[in-house]
């Protein structure tokens, strides 16, 4: 299972529904009840906050449990890429491989919606981080097709996501111990079977997403970074980008989780499969501005973002820790 942007610039001041992908206006919440709203001006202290927001979370959790599908019309309702090695996509924009994973994502996220807790995250099932080991991280190598649009490739389209990859590798490889290598030789046979490299680097034309990418333990043939044409088509003038859309997948691929599936955010709530590196952050590259974000579009590294995956990672050699953010394990 890996996740991805999952909005397109014609629908930026509307959400996915974090379970069926429909589209709602922003101004509404993605489950019914789970917007958070203090109803007088008393401020809440850290704690009183933290708990009045898992109690919204919580309800809105049991009111999903009343509207729930039987699984045979939950996957009736869910986008399939058309294409070999093509996934479900759940919550808007997250892609799962198999038949039976999506009905383990079912049971766990839709039949029986699981409860967070309190506490950048990463992705950690079992009370195991995925992230990459020490072997593999300093040689994360991908490639981008550079074959003609016709035959799958992003044509002349190429070197604008060649330097747009560089740009938003150059963003996490400043902060954590990691090393994405872009192998050139493998660009003209860019597919998922291509053992030579870690992922590959595809376009779609789905309009589904704008890009989705993957978590670090998938296997080879779903690790990969799919870029919807509609990723090249943002209004002019606007801080979305194209770099920043691949600062936002990257993160995943390093096991970096959307961070409104916190509590905190009050909404789009996606699983429980995640462990709090820092505390909450509104304004993280990870998180959805349309889910309660505080971001700004362009999808920059925050403070803790930067802390977080040097936790996770260590720090490279040019970036301190802040142990007031976060302890490397």
């Amino acid at each position: 299972m890996s996740f991805g942007l999952g909005f397109s610039p014609a629908l930026r001041q509307r959400v996915h529904h974090p379970i069926t992908g429909m589209i709602l206006v922003v101004a509404v919440s993605t489950i019914p009840g789970s917007a958070v709203v203090a109803q007088d001006k008393t401020p809440f202290t850290p704690d009183q906050g933290r708990l009045f927001l898992n109690n919204a979370a919580e309800k809105a959790r049991e009111l999903q449990k009343q509207n729930t599908k039987t699984f045979e019309e939950f996957k009736k309702s869910v986008t399939k890429e058309p294409f070999q090695y093509g996934k479900y996509i759940v919550n808007g924009d997250t892609p799962i491989s198999t038949d039976k994973d999506l009905e383990e994502f079912y049971k766990q996220n839709v039949e029986t919606a699981g409860l967070v807790g309190a506490e950048f995250i990463v992705m950690n099932k079992a009370g195991i981080d995925i992230i990459w080991k020490d072997g593999d991280k300093n040689n994360l190598a991908y490639c981008v097709s550079n074959a003609p649009v016709a035959s799958g490739g992003f044509g002349n389209r190429y070197n604008t996501v060649v330097s747009a990859m560089a740009d938003a590798t150059r963003a996490w490889e400043a902060v954590a111990d990691i090393k994405y290598i872009h192998v050139t030789a493998e660009d003209s046979n860019c597919t998922p079977t291509n053992g030579n490299v870690k992922f590959d680097v595809r376009p779609v034309n789905l309009n589904a997403y704008l890009a989705r990418a993957f978590f670090p333990d998938e296997d080879r043939t779903a690790r990969n970074v799919l870029i919807d044409n509609s990723a090249f088509e943002l209004p002019a003038g606007g801080k979305l980008s194209l770099t920043g859309i691949l600062r936002h997948e990257l993160g995943h691929t390093i096991g970096a989780r959307h961070e409104h599936t916190r509590p905190q955010s009050g909404t789009c709530f996606e699983d429980k499969d995640w462990r709090g590196v820092t505390d909450y952050d509104a304004l993280s590259v990870m998180h959805y501005p349309q889910c309660n974000g505080k971001g700004d579009w362009s999808l920059t590294l925050t403070l803790q973002d930067k802390n977080g995956v040097a936790c996770l990672y260590k720090a490279a050699p040019e970036f301190t820790i802040d142990p007031n953010i976060c302890k490397p394990k």
